[in-house]
């Protein structure tokens, strides 16, 4: 019976450090779309103010 429950015990711990790791990795993940994100924004904003550059000058 001791055995039993030691194996229930190590099952569950590794499924929480499998969770937590998983948990992190996702939100990395997210972070780093936010801020491919957030460049592109800032790439797509300064295209537009060349292009009303080029159009006050003509």
């Amino acid at each position: 019976m001791e055995l039993f429950i030691i194996l229930i015990a190590i099952v569950v711990v590794v499924s929480l450090i499998m969770g937590i790791y998983s948990t992190n990795k996702h939100f990395k993940v997210k972070e780093q779309e936010i801020k491919l994100e957030r460049e592109r924004l800032e790439l797509e904003r300064k295209r537009l103010e060349l292009e009303e550059k080029g159009l006050e000058k003509r």
